[in-house]
């Protein structure tokens, strides 16, 4: 009878265990409860469907199943609250509140999109606590509750129809931002609802999207402003027109540039020489978090650079065309700031040619193969896979573009008036944590003796060489312009690899290990670009800034302070001259001018460059060794002796046809040129210079 009553007893005992460790007992930021089983939906959904968000009265389960991304098979409630085999409504669940960095768990960049979003969101703007705008329209975008219910009735838009009245009467406290002001039960971004020209309730959908799960973009800009309603009106500074472009009142801030999107974020297409604005791919799958994350602060909105971020540097940089630059020296008004932008002057490597468009109207090639540089889109593509990309047959889609048409052969297209500039996202596969698409080889558009150049060890620089490397070398066809193309800094500093200059057959350029060394810096971890350029993680790429050298200690590693070899920016200057004015005294020679009459007494230029009789192969490569400078002016630092050995050897062939190992300058020469003199080695007293 003991036994059975103590049996009995038992039993009863249990319920109350389960509820005294039951949903409550886990924190917020999981339990301790690992490996339980799941149960799938249906039973979660049995119990919970009649529990309601506390602000808006929606279920929460119709939440989860109109938007949530992870109301799909494999994934499901459990896979943020954990497997509920032991929760039957009132015993124990893993996670029943679960926090970022329960979400940090799956969003990993490997299971799932990397996200910091916890650290990230806790010191943005967004993260405010106690909100300081507890009153009027403010409570619109400043406060969560206000955010949450402004946009569930449709009081979003421009001045005029968040002037029209405020959300339903709420009166409890305002408190501020939070995850729940973007984030539905199950992750899912919640609605936004407007009210068109009549008053009419309707979506909120500027980006222009369709289907059950909503769009990033648009519920950033329920705030953010830029376009109305239907994205049919670009939302500016309520004047008519602002080049050309439809504009009209924003928000609440309507004289304030920096917190108007489309000041920054907007391309008027019918401009096609400039670029006001960064576009946005309103139809990518995070069209602002690819640059934004979760901190979704930049630091630039009022022009002050006294704290450089990566935004402020990155958008004040040629990668950005110096659009930021432009707006800050241009703040006189939101519609100096707007026509702002990157020019030929700032940006001429996204502005000059229709990069999007692929193919001719006449179905020959166009700008196909200068799309994985000059526009973002094609950077993400080939640094995501260079071995299977293609600018042609499916090709690289500029939907997102205004005005962009692919023709049904999936090949031509007709360009964009608007145009990308290189966005995080070209190089990141995931900005906010500095993801790189590519570390493991940069591959180049080019050959040497039948094989494709490609450089291997740069790690983190491996997508700054890719572009940087040159378009051609020694072999290709013969051209009007520099085969290297612009700005081929590493096709340089891997000469041996590129062959990137003019090399005179019989002479030696391969590179003395026992003082160069650039091409080793950082091998299969930063890489010299990065080592070099974003030694303090600047994005603004710069070597040098007034007299400092961004990363002095590690010149300071070969170069040794005080020693003959002490790398300084006086040096450098120094050095520049010198490589300057000897590519000047080519530059002479080739052009057949007095007192540097060439052995063909021929002046080389764009009219006979290509005529194999007049110009043999080896004058025709002094034409091209002396187009150096221009397109690649710090060589002289990437590879020092390479490019005074390419220069040397082409005035040693353009003054008597000969390759003599030595060249002599003149004493007119001599004094017109000193800082050449030096560079070369010449002697002081007989003007003699011997090959490097």
């Amino acid at each position: 009878m003991q036994m059975r009553r103590l049996a009995i007893t038992l039993f009863c005992l249990l319920p109350m265990a389960a509820l005294l460790y039951g949903c409550g007992s886990s924190s917020k930021s999981g339990g301790s409860i690992n490996n339980v089983a799941t149960v799938g939906d249906t039973a979660c959904i049995q119990c919970h469907s009649a529990v309601t968000e506390a602000l808006t009265g929606e279920s929460k389960i119709t939440q989860y199943q109109l938007t949530s991304p992870h109301n799909q098979e494999g994934l499901g409630c459990e896979s943020c609250h954990g497997g509920g085999a032991q929760h039957n409504g009132v015993g124990p669940i893993p996670y029943p509140n679960p926090d970022a960095n329960r979400c940090a768990t799956c969003h990993d960049g490997v299971t799932a999109q990397a996200t910091n979003a916890n650290t990230a969101f806790e010191t943005s703007n967004h993260a405010e606590g106690t909100p300081s705008h507890t009153s009027g329209v403010c409570v619109r975008c400043h406060t969560h509750e206000g955010a949450v219910l402004s946009n569930k009735s449709g009081y979003t838009g421009d001045n005029t129809v968040i002037a029209g009245g405020l959300p339903p009467a709420y009166t409890g406290a305002y408190t501020g931002m939070k995850c729940e002001t973007c984030h539905e039960h199950g992750g899912g971004l919640r609605g936004v609802l407007a009210k068109d020209t009549t008053g009419n309730i309707v979506a909120w959908n500027p980006s222009k999207t369709s289907g059950a799960k909503n769009n990033q973009f648009n519920l950033c800009t329920s705030c953010h402003t830029m376009y109305n309603y239907n994205g049919s009106k670009l939302l500016a500074d309520g004047v008519t027109t602002v080049n050309g472009a439809v504009t009209g009142a924003v928000g609440y801030h309507p004289t304030s540039w920096y917190r108007i999107i489309a000041t920054t974020h907007y391309d008027d297409p019918t401009t096609t020489a400039i670029i006001e604005g960064y576009n946005i791919r309103m139809k990518g799958e995070n069209p602002c978090f690819d640059c934004h994350g979760h901190e979704a602060k930049t630091g630039t909105r009022y022009g002050a650079t006294t704290t450089p971020s990566i935004y402020t540097d990155w958008s004040q940089s040629s990668h950005a065309g110096k659009i930021l630059a432009q707006k800050y020296a241009n703040a006189t008004s939101v519609a100096t700031v707007l026509a702002a932008g990157a020019d030929s002057t700032t940006g001429d490597a996204w502005v000059h040619y229709p990069w999007t468009q692929t193919t001719k109207a006449d179905g020959t090639p166009d700008r196909g193969a200068c799309q994985k540089c000059h526009t973002a889109t094609g950077a993400a593509n080939f640094l995501s896979n260079p071995d299977t990309y293609d600018n042609t047959g499916a090709g690289n889609d500029f939907s997102h573009l205004s005005g962009w048409v692919k023709a049904s052969t999936g090949v031509a297209t007709v360009p964009s008036g608007q145009k990308e500039v290189l966005y995080c996202w070209g190089c990141h596969s995931n900005a906010g944590k500095g993801t790189l698409r590519n570390t493991t080889k940069a591959v180049l558009d080019f050959t040497y003796q039948g094989q494709t150049v490609v450089i291997t060890g740069l790690g983190k620089s491996t997508a700054c060489a890719t572009c940087h490397g040159g378009r051609g070398n020694v072999e290709s066809p013969r051209s009007s312009r520099f085969q290297g193309h612009h700005a081929p800094t590493a096709g340089f500093m891997f000469n041996e690899k590129s062959h990137i200059g003019w090399e005179y057959a019989g002479k030696d350029y391969t590179n003395a290990t026992t003082h160069f060394q650039h091409d080793k810096i950082g091998l299969n971890e930063s890489g010299p670009c990065a080592s070099c350029h974003m030694g303090n993680k600047s994005h603004s790429f710069a070597a040098v800034t007034g007299t400092t050298i961004t990363n002095q200690a590690l010149c300071n590693t070969c170069h040794t302070v005080g020693s003959a070899y002490e790398m300084s920016v006086a040096k450098l200057d120094e050095e520049k001259l010198g490589y300057n004015q000897a590519t000047t005294i080519l530059n002479n020679y080739v052009s057949n001018l007095a007192g540097y009459i060439n052995y063909l007494n021929l002046a080389i230029g764009a009219g006979n460059y290509s005529d194999t009789t007049a110009v043999p192969d080896n004058a025709y490569g002094a034409y091209q060794n002396a187009k150096i400078y221009a397109d690649e002016p710090a060589a002289y630092v990437h590879n020092r002796t390479y490019v005074k050995r390419l220069i040397f050897d082409s005035i040693d062939w353009m003054d008597n046809g000969v390759l003599d190992g030595t060249i002599t300058l003149s004493p007119a020469m001599v004094t017109a040129y000193p800082e050449a003199a030096l560079w070369l080695n010449a002697n002081a007293t007989t003007g003699v210079a011997t090959r490097p």
